[in-house]
């Protein structure tokens, strides 16, 4: 018996819904690799491992700036995920896509799901499950700005139409990476991806004198080490993708096409995916392009909840 999902796959996570149940999966996009090049685990348990054995293990992750960088990685890692969500199953995909990815990306995605004992594969382009997720009207038009790890996109939709998008290639990986090659210029200490995710993540832009623990290695003993840096420092080092995405909807609310034969408006400004959940983002936002910005409830988890709304 086949068994309906709706899938987010993103760079960062990846979440899963399953028709009847409700959202079952989310894992980190990322598996760990031994020096052979074979996926030994996925998701939470590959950074377990890493954090076990990390002279023999590697972490990679299959998306870049929100495209497929290798197919195999892909494939291998879906599979499992789809297998943990709906064990001995053959699965029917409904999968959310950016707008911006392209037809290329969308067909190496789909090829990838059909290699996984996937019997069918339907597209819906994220800004509109994200906007079903939220559980909002778009009759008068509004702006979905999804802030993800690879990439940063916001649409303008209207009447169920997706009428302009912006898409920046950029998003919560590279603050994370910035963060890690400024901690190593500043003050010689070299942490995980992981590590500055999770210090990014106790960030809060209203208080930047703020102090936040990071762990890493030191680059001239080798040996772990801790500093507490200010939020501030965090903030100036993760910037160009924070600003990033302040100047994607500039860009869209300065360019919003017209609509029946009438200049364009937004009636709202909403913020989703993981990035939105950056204390004091919405505030930065507001005054950075002069509209009103909200955080959806949940952001991180609106694409996928639309999508379950759409195969329920």
């Amino acid at each position: 018996m086949a068994v309906t999902i709706g899938l987010d796959f993103g760079c960062g996570s990846t979440e899963i819904y399953v028709k009847g149940k409700g959202i079952v999966l989310r894992e980190p996009s990322v598996a760990a690799v031994d020096t052979e090049g074979n996926v030994i685990a996925a998701g939470v348990e590959a950074l377990l491992i890493r954090g076990r054995a990390p002279g023999s293990v590697t972490l990679r992750r299959p998306m870049r700036d929100s495209v497929i960088s290798d197919f195999n990685l892909c494939a291998e890692l879906l599979d499992r995920f789809l297998e943990l969500a709906a064990p001995h199953h053959t699965k029917q995909v409904v999968i959310a896509a950016k707008c911006g990815i392209g037809g290329e990306n969308r067909e190496l995605l789909k090829n990838a799901l059909l290699d996984c004992r996937v019997s069918s594969v339907e597209f819906v382009d994220a800004p509109l499950a994200a906007l079903r997720g939220c559980g909002l009207s778009d009759s008068d038009g509004i702006i979905i700005c999804d802030i993800g790890a690879g990439s940063i996109e916001t649409s303008y939709i209207r009447d169920g139409d997706i009428l302009r998008t912006e898409t920046y290639f950029g998003g919560g990986s590279e603050a994370d990476q910035s963060i890690c090659d400024y901690t190593h210029r500043r003050y010689g200490l070299v942490p995980t991806q992981q590590d500055a995710c999770a210090a990014k993540q106790l960030l809060d832009m209203n208080n930047v004198e703020r102090r936040i623990a990071l762990t890493g290695r030191d680059s001239s003993t080798g040996m772990p080490r801790r500093i507490n840096i200010k939020s501030s420092e965090l903030i100036h080092a993760a910037a160009p993708q924070i600003k990033g995405a302040s100047d994607n909807i500039t860009a869209v609310l300065s360019n919003l096409p017209r609509y029946a034969g009438k200049a364009a408006s937004a009636d709202g400004l909403v913020l989703v995916g993981g990035g939105a959940l950056l204390s004091g983002i919405a505030e930065y936002i507001t005054e950075a392009v002069g509209m009103e910005a909200i955080v959806a409830e949940a952001p991180a988890d609106a694409i996928v909840r639309g999508l379950g709304q759409l195969i329920e």
